[in-house]
């Protein structure tokens, strides 16, 4: 029995494909089964996602059509439920972290008001 070795090169061209098939670059071990490997090969994810040609967050300018539908979603929450939305609420919270960082940048995209301890408020910042 022999152990193929796998190569960088087609750790690289693995990530293209399966950030193709995303939409966006996968950020865990269940998106992409070499996570680890290329991690550990390339210093760090982050590293490993750059030398790809690939970032683990959005330009602004990318997507304005998927950040619309979730700006979109916030307002329906509050609106409808009157309450902040939670990660749950998301289909693909991962998708949310990577158009806005964090569901905080969501909140603050979508015009949320912050509370004076970190929480967030049900009202907007324009109303």
């Amino acid at each position: 029995m022999y152990r193929q070795t796998v190569t960088n090169e087609f750790l690289l061209e693995e990530v293209k494909k399966v950030a193709n098939q995303l939409g966006r670059p996968p950020v865990g071990g269940t998106e992409f089964q070499y996570r680890y490997l290329a991690g550990q090969r390339f210093g760090s994810w982050p590293h490993f996602l750059e030398e790809a040609g690939l970032s683990m967050h959005a330009d602004l300018e990318e997507g304005a059509e998927i950040r619309s539908k979730y700006i979109e979603t916030v307002h329906k929450i509050v609106t409808v439920l009157d309450r902040v939305p939670r990660s749950s609420d998301f289909e693909d919270i991962r998708e949310v972290n990577y158009y806005f960082r964090s569901l905080s940048g969501l909140f603050e995209a979508a015009g949320l008001e912050e509370k004076s301890n970190g929480n967030w408020s049900t009202k907007f910042i324009n109303e």
